[in-house]
């Protein structure tokens, strides 16, 4: 495209689009105007010079041609009109020389008054799209903030539902919970009830169970002598040897157990006389001493395991049938698979194919164990962090709430400065148990609204904690199954909120196991270990089971620390947890030691 038909298309852009000519299309117009005027004034001035000169020639030829001849004048004429031609010439030239520059400066301005043109055309186009993108950017922006606000208000709505929702479901939740509490309650009266009847007839039953056994023993030790009289008969000195060697292994075997179970005993008890000091209340059960506490609280479990073992092991040799019938046996009694085995590998060792008594098989168990609980024995004990943090989780009913003020209430009682948080913010039955905890140790509560967010509140506690100077927090928090991904979800969420206070909490994160639910523990312990990455166990409610074996199983799958087991309701009924007295006392084989 040539230059002219570009500026043709440029001009007729404006005079498509605003209808005028354009302020550079006057312009150059004007220019060319004024240029060809002043060429018109020049080629007049040439003319009028030319005849200037031919007037000024003939003036002074006309005075000559009085002086001269006419041969002269001929020649001046010829002279003047060879002048005259030159001049015209020159004339001529300098008109066309003068012409031309002006048609170069005419050139010039209106080349000029084109770049002018041009310059001022691009800047308008810039100005005029620089104008349609900010409409552009201005009309996109209106939109996004219409978008925008759109959005909010869809999302105001949404919340505002959910939070109707909520708020329905929270109140239907708390209508549902009461109605079950108040039938949990009832069934626990009852149970309670039924327990205490129970606990009494089993105590009768025992006791005359106890003298029939003595009978019993009493008649089959007369039985044993005169067999082994008849057998000595027979078989002469080696067999007597024999037997006595027996008894005399067996009564060793008794007195060592014996020791160990009454150092242990002794050991448990200088630690308990630091501490019964700080307890005002002692009644009967309390006055029986660690090692009859807790055999008293594990008599269900040691009765029946023991009438069990009486039942197999009466006039009959310890063979693959009967080390099968006690594995069996020590399976049901929830002690784990592990243990079971390694108790009949202990007697198959020394007794296989001999007569075992029921002593023998007590004892076997009670040092297999103590071999497994020994190595996990550790007293709950302070890391010296301030505030020490510790979490307290398990399912509803497990005992959290009650151990927990037991717990804080020692630590009341050693001069520590002790602050409980209310964790368990969807039952107020709960609130209210720690509010009675709290008042009894002495240690103020931190709670919230029923309802509230959980892991709020114990971001609030910890920051109260750290600015009042606490040595200890201690937790509380909701039951809850293991099988519910939502309420172990949330408890994760209560873990992310004390980390992120202290990096180094919890310090302790005890899960609380209630004795009675028997091999489900298990499956409480790796569901909880796996949320809260728990430190260590307790057990409670073992004077209310048969059950109380499930510890060993626990310990020999997990093992993770055991810090006290629960044998009662009240404060001293709370024990750290004694290896050697549990076997002793688990297997039976405590009723072989007397007691101061």
């Amino acid at each position: 495209m040539s230059t002219d038909d570009k500026k043709k298309k440029k001009g007729g852009f404006f005079k498509r689009a605003f209808g005028f000519k354009s302020k550079e299309e006057k312009l150059a117009e004007a220019a060319a105007l004024k240029a060809e005027q002043q060429a018109q004034v020049d080629a007049q001035m040439a003319e009028r010079m030319a005849l200037i000169n031919a007037a000024a020639l003939k003036a002074a030829r006309e005075q000559d041609e009085a002086h001269l001849s006419e041969a002269e004048k001929t020649r001046l004429e010829a002279e003047e009109r060879k002048q005259a031609e030159a001049q015209a010439v020159k004339d001529a030239e300098t008109a066309k020389k003068l012409v031309e520059e002006k048609r170069k400066r005419k050139e010039e301005a209106k080349r000029k008054a084109e770049e002018e043109a041009e310059r001022l055309q691009a800047e308008a186009i810039e100005s005029e799209r620089r104008a349609t993108e900010k409409l552009a950017r201005e009309k996109a922006e209106a939109e996004q903030i219409a978008k925008l606000k759109q959005a909010e208000e869809q999302a105001k709505q949404e919340a505002e539902r959910q939070a109707k929702l909520a708020k329905e479901k929270l109140a239907k939740a708390e209508t549902e919970e009461a109605e079950r509490l108040h039938a949990e309650a009832k069934a626990a009266q009852k149970v309670r009830e039924q327990e205490a009847a129970s606990l009494k007839a089993a105590r009768e039953q025992a006791e005359a169970e106890i003298a029939a056994r003595a009978e019993a023993e009493r008649l089959e030790a007369g039985e044993i002598e005169a067999q082994r009289l008849e057998t000595e008969r027979l078989r002469g000195e080696a067999e007597a040897e024999q037997a006595a060697k027996r008894k005399e292994l067996e009564a060793r075997l008794i007195q060592e157990q014996a020791e160990r179970v009454e150092k242990a005993r002794l050991e448990r008890e200088v630690w308990d006389a630091e501490q019964a000091a700080k307890r005002a209340e002692q009644n009967k059960q309390g006055e029986q001493g660690f090692l009859g506490r807790i055999s008293q609280g594990l008599s269900k479990s040691t009765s029946a395991m023991s009438d069990n073992i009486s039942a197999i092991f009466t006039k009959r040799k310890l063979d693959a049938e009967a080390l099968e019938d006690l594995e069996d046996l020590l399976i049901a009694a929830d002690f784990g698979v592990g243990p079971a085995t390694r108790t009949a590998e202990l007697l198959a060792k020394d007794r296989f194919d001999k007569q075992v008594t029921d002593t023998e098989i007590k004892i076997a168990l009670a040092d297999v164990i103590s071999e497994v609980l020994t190595p996990l024995e550790k007293p709950l004990a302070l890391t010296g962090a301030k505030p020490e943090i510790m979490l307290f989780v398990g399912v509803n009913g497990s005992g959290k709430t009650t151990t927990l003020g037991k717990i804080a209430k020692r630590y009341t009682d050693e001069g520590k400065k002790v602050l409980l948080a209310a964790g368990d913010t969807f039952r107020a039955a709960a609130v209210e148990q720690l509010k009675v905890w709290g008042e009894r140790s002495g240690a103020p509560v931190v709670s919230a609204d029923l309802g509230a967010d959980a892991s709020g509140l114990v971001y609030d506690a910890i920051t109260r904690a750290k600015a009042e100077n606490y040595d200890i927090l201690m937790i509380d928090t909701a039951g809850r199954l293991q099988n519910r991904t939502e309420l172990m979800d949330e408890l994760a969420k209560i873990v992310r909120v004390i980390k992120k206070q202290d990096d180094t909490a919890p310090h302790h994160s005890i899960l609380v196991l209630d004795a009675t639910v028997g091999q489900n523990a298990l499956l409480q312990t790796e569901a909880f270990q796996k949320t809260a990455g728990i430190t260590g166990l307790i057990m409670t409610k073992l004077d209310g089971t048969a059950k109380g074996g499930v510890l060993v199983a626990l310990a020999d799958k997990f093992k993770l620390p055991i810090h006290a087991i629960g044998i009662g309701e009240r404060i001293q009924d709370l024990e750290n947890f004694s290896a050697p007295v549990f076997a002793a006392a688990l297997s039976g084989i405590a009723d072989a030691v007397v007691d101061d």
